[in-house]
């Protein structure tokens, strides 16, 4: 039987109002979310990944809108919801970590009362009862002494121990689709390990969605079941886990995977892909990808390429493949 999509996003498009005009971030972007499944989206810092979860989020800065496109989660057209619905899904049925845990919690609230904001906002509870509930999610999280660390202020805890708890927070409603941006980064491996391992007890044990965010191919390789590759605010490829990494098809995939270093060899150079992601601003005509691919000709130049379906699961967006 076929999974249930959670989330639908069709032609999304999202631009910034700035001093010299618009500028457009994300540029027609299309992808689903089943239920119960990891979707990974990579690419590096400037293809548009960040703001696609905030727009999904309903939280872009104020100079961003969503211009064109639909969101629909579950049945909800989430571009018709008012502030007020959206607040109601926001962190009971769709959560998110989000980057930066050294700022993204308060740091005039203790852990404990930033807990019990979320937990009372949306179950109704007696500020006794989600005090409980959130000692029971940080100890979910792996976080020992949990009732003496409801008590601490967030530059009391070590970094791993703030990701938990935003992590613990983001969880704390049980909802259906939980987006973590970047939730790895700046983290020392073991505690990498840790929170990748209780990403993955979740999605088990309560058949949560998760979309997360990344430019680490590692995390990707180990939690995802789907990958969207971006690049300039575009999605350049897309196919299920185990065949991005064994039949990588778009150039730039190709790039991403060659910089990954291997244990195993010994290198003078690390790969890199020649160039810079082009600024929102002054996107190059054609493939945005040609100034910096290998295989681009004149053509390239000049068109700018669908993104085709190679098979049932695969897609590319690249006439030279």
């Amino acid at each position: 039987m076929a999974a249930t999509k959670l989330m639908e996003v069709e032609d999304l498009k999202v631009r910034f109002k700035t001093e010299n005009g618009y500028v457009s971030t994300v540029n027609g972007v299309t992808f689903s979310i089943l239920e119960g499944e990891t979707l990974a989206i990579v690419g590096e810092s400037g293809s548009g990944k960040s703001v696609t979860s905030l727009a999904l989020m309903g939280i872009l800065p104020s100079n961003g809108e969503v211009y064109e496109g639909e969101m629909t989660f579950k049945d909800k057209d989430l571009r018709k919801l008012s502030k007020k619905e959206y607040r109601g899904l926001r962190g009971k049925e769709i959560s998110m970590i989000f980057q930066e845990p050294m700022t993204a919690l308060n740091p005039v609230f203790t852990i404990g009362f930033q807990l019990r904001e979320t937990i009372i906002l949306h179950f109704k509870m007696k500020k006794e009862q989600a005090h409980q509930r959130g000692i029971e999610m940080l100890q979910l999280v792996g976080i020992p002494d949990a009732e003496k660390v409801m008590t601490r202020f967030p530059h009391q805890l070590s970094g791993g121990m703030r990701q938990r708890v935003m992590i613990a927070i983001a969880l704390s409603c049980n909802p259906s689709l939980l987006i973590a941006d970047e939730p790895t980064t700046a983290l020392d491996v073991t505690i990498q390990a840790q929170i990748l391992t209780l990403m993955r007890n979740l999605k088990k044990n309560s058949n949560t969605s998760i979309m997360i965010i990344t430019h680490d191919l590692g995390v990707v390789a180990e939690i995802a079941d789907r990958v969207i590759v971006m690049y300039a605010g575009e999605v350049v490829e897309e196919a299920p886990v185990y065949e991005l990494f064994e039949n990588p098809m778009h150039p730039y995939t190709k790039g991403l995977m060659a910089s990954i270093p291997k244990v195993h060899d010994v290198v003078d150079d690390l790969y890199s892909i020649e160039g810079t992601v082009p600024n929102p601003a002054d996107m190059p005509a054609g493939c945005k990808f040609h100034p910096r691919c290998p295989l681009a000709s004149a053509e390239c130049t000049k068109i700018r390429p669908e993104l085709k379906q190679m098979n049932e699961q695969h897609a590319v967006r690249c006439i030279k493949v």
